[in-house]
């Protein structure tokens, strides 16, 4: 046996391993799955803050779902950091201010900063982010409070979705934060969540004042701060009930250009907390870090793969498809279509899980389809970028 069919079958057993990981946790804890937490009747005073960037085109609705939720009017506070928008996102703003409603504008350093600057303002006993562009549920932050019973817990993320429309590219992100939903909540039961999205990810107060704000350098700060939360040996939950609404990118480009930012930002936070890797961090050191560089290295593995497979091949059996498919079914083509079977079924799990989502079989069908090929087409720019040490500009 050569070195790349050795190489084959490794990449296929750690992929096999890693699914079969998530379907055992979740024929393990189905029955918990959607089980929501009892509500002790504890209702503690809660700061929302919302950092802005041009985004006039979102935050009248978003401040909309805001107001109307389901909760004591004199335990919420809404603060606006407006960042230095070059649009109408701080006057449009201004004009919901109210007792319980404070907007400020400050000069642009990123998201980050105007985090940081909404918290330290903060007053609440918890506090939620909120992206300008996201839209909460009128039970979400009843839903979220209960995690907060274990006195572990310093954060709780909620279920991010995205709205259900006939558009291609958002309905095969929408199957994407399905997925990513499931395996989040997958992740809860070993303590191993490794991010607090913006919208509407819920803190302790007290932790920032423990391990610091949020990182206002960082390509991804809400995962940064998750992963010092986890350093810290403090919990993170998850919650499938607490349903928030997020706008996608639109175009193949702006999608590209977000999953670039976040694989940039991705792999330096996890070499930034590589020396988690010990057994005083439980699953999230011993099992999630260690993931997150082998599948990085397996997918570049097998990017060569299939490039030394088609460069070394002769003519007639690139060309010859039909020919080449009789001559050329080996036991890694077995396990190869063993870990695509095993990928769907994992795929239908997850859209399974979600009751009231709907996914119309085109929309599956394309995902299965060219998800493989939008990982390669970002994967390839982010090592790109890094390589050139290029400057991400905000």
């Amino acid at each position: 046996m050569d070195i790349p069919d050795l190489l084959n079958y490794a990449i296929a057993f750690f992929s096999l391993f890693t699914l079969n990981v998530f379907i055992l946790l979740y024929l393990k804890h189905r029955n918990d799955y959607h089980k929501p937490l009892k509500h002790s009747g504890w209702t503690p005073s809660v700061s929302i803050v919302m950092p802005a960037y041009n985004e006039e085109k979102y935050i009248v609705s978003s401040l909309r779902t805001l107001l109307d939720l389901d909760y004591p009017e004199d335990k919420l506070e809404l603060i606006v950091v407006d960042d230095g928008s070059t649009d109408n996102t701080y006057k449009v703003a201004k004009a919901f201010e109210g007792p319980n409603l404070h907007v400020f504008t400050k000069k642009n350093g990123g998201k980050g900063a105007a985090l940081n600057f909404g918290i330290k303002n903060a007053k609440g006993e918890l506090v939620a982010t909120m992206d300008a562009d996201s839209y909460v549920t009128k039970n979400t932050i009843r839903e979220l409070i209960p995690y907060f019973d274990d006195l572990d817990v310093m954060a709780v993320t909620p279920a991010v979705k995205i709205r259900e429309s006939s558009h291609w590219l958002k309905e095969f992100q929408r199957v994407e934060y399905l997925m990513i939903l499931f395996s989040r909540k997958l992740l809860s039961f070993i303590d191993s969540v490794p991010v607090t999205p913006g919208p509407f990810s819920i803190f302790r107060r007290a932790v920032f004042d423990e391990i610091g704000y949020f990182d206002e350098h960082n390509l991804v700060e809400d995962q940064e701060i998750a992963l010092r939360i986890q350093a810290a040996n403090y919990k993170i939950k998850s919650s499938m009930t607490a349903e928030v609404f997020t706008e996608p990118p639109d175009s193949m480009g702006d999608l590209i250009t977000q999953r670039v930012r976040w694989q940039r930002g991705g792999i330096r936070n996890y070499w930034k907390y590589r020396g988690m890797i010990r057994p005083e961090y439980g699953d999230f050191g011993m099992y999630f870090v260690p993931l997150n560089f082998a599948a990085l290295t397996a997918f570049f593995l097998l990017l060569g793969l299939l490039a030394y497979s088609i460069l070394s091949t002769p003519y007639y059996v690139q060309y010859i498809w039909f020919e080449a498919l009789g001559m050329d079914v080996t036991f890694v083509t077995f396990v190869g279509t063993f870990v695509v079977l095993t990928s769907t079924f994992f795929l239908w799990l997850a859209i399974r899980s979600f009751q009231g989502e709907r996914v119309k079989l085109r929309y599956l069908l394309s995902f299965l389809i060219f998800y493989w090929y939008i990982m390669v087409g970002y994967n390839v720019l982010f090592l790109f970028k890094e390589l050139k040490r290029e400057r991400y500009s905000w």
